[in-house]
């Protein structure tokens, strides 16, 4: 009996662990097939849009910037990343800025699997930051946090610092 329980433990931690992996998993797919209302399930949108508008107040305030930009295109910028085109985009960010290693072929000419790989940690207990494998850059860094005690909404995805000078 004490096995069993020992047993059960051990189940239910692995799948406690693992629950951020499922999210992510749910997400990668949702994105490569651009099904915006499965992105949509896994997504906290209030503080989604909180996280990008900080972003987008600190990049439409630097001094590089600031005059030329009227930070009152804010809202009606995050109104259109929100979109749901708009967060399939942002899901895909790092595919800009930075070349996944799974499209580079074999010696065969063949195409590797174009799945990206992405590492998953934890900052806190109810924190995960999902990273692409193999990156260089923060860029398109996702913040998943807790929802419930199984599963894990998106909160945040990092924006590149030279996103308005790229645009």
């Amino acid at each position: 009996m004490m096995l069993l329980a020992v047993a059960v433990l051990v189940a239910l931690a692995g799948v406690f662990y693992g629950s951020p992996y499922v999210t992510m998993n749910k997400i990668r797919a949702a994105t490569m097939e651009e099904d915006t209302q499965a992105l949509a399930e896994q997504i906290d949108l209030p503080q989604l849009r909180g996280s990008l508008g900080q972003q987008l107040h600190a990049l439409f305030s630097a001094p590089e910037v600031a005059d030329d930009i009227n930070p009152d295109v804010i809202d009606p910028l995050l109104d259109t990343m929100l979109m749901p085109e708009g967060i399939v985009a942002l899901m895909k960010l790092n595919d800009r800025y930075e070349k996944p290693l799974a499209k580079v072929s074999d010696i065969s000419g063949r195409q590797r699997n174009t799945k990206p790989d992405y590492k998953l940690r934890y900052t806190s207990w109810n924190s995960v930051v999902v990273q692409r494998a193999h990156s260089k850059s923060h860029i398109g860094e996702l913040t998943l946090t807790r929802d419930g005690l199984w599963s894990w909404k998106l909160t945040s995805v990092a924006l590149p610092k030279n996103l308005l000078a790229d645009a």
